[in-house]
């Protein structure tokens, strides 16, 4: 990711699209971000994305042109698969990059044989076992804490003897991205 890029992130009201569009801020690129529900858009927007596709009333393909200027995402983070993937792959530029990090959606997902993008499957935590890289992205990860470009978003705080309350605010699935807090 570079400078002036523009990154699709799907499900970007939840902690990986939230963390997603900081990063992409961070850097100075472009965060777009995908939700399903139009009601969420607001806070996308106060959480630093710079548009918010709502899929409950707009068309992926057409809103990621518009906001691209016609030419397409250069980065598309997909956290969700399923068959919406072959959307983003329409909505991304010819030469883009598509990551395929997570299974929101547990249909099938189709890869192209041939798309003219580069795909990045990831699925583990390999890169944690390279000394050299677990060093550059604890380097990268508190530079953005330090400046305040990487911040947690916290929907509650709890005390340690309200866990049990904590677990049923959990459970309700309300937090939409945001962390629960359990104070010692």
């Amino acid at each position: 990711m570079r400078p002036g890029d523009h990154v699709l992130i799907t499900a970007a009201s939840g902690s990986v699209g939230r963390a997603a569009i900081q990063i992409a801020n961070q850097i100075g690129a472009v965060p777009i971000a995908i939700t399903r529900h139009t009601a969420k858009k607001d806070d996308l927007l106060a959480a630093g994305a710079t548009a918010v596709i709502a899929t409950d009333h707009e068309d992926v393909v057409e809103a990621v042109r518009h906001h691209t200027g016609g030419t397409g995402a250069d980065i598309v983070l997909d956290v969700v698969m399923g068959p919406g993937q072959q959307d983003l792959l329409k909505a991304a530029r010819p030469g883009g990059t598509l990551v395929a990090a997570g299974f929101l959606d547990p249909r099938p997902t189709s890869f192209p044989r041939s798309a003219p993008l580069t795909i990045f499957s990831y699925r583990s935590f390999e890169h944690t076992l390279d000394a050299v890289v677990v060093r550059r992205m604890a380097a990268f990860l508190n530079a953005g804490v330090r400046l305040g470009a990487l911040r947690p978003a916290i929907d509650k705080v709890f005390a340690l003897d309200d866990v049990v309350e904590a677990h049923g605010h959990l459970e309700k699935g309300l937090h939409a991205g945001r962390k629960i807090v359990v104070t010692v």
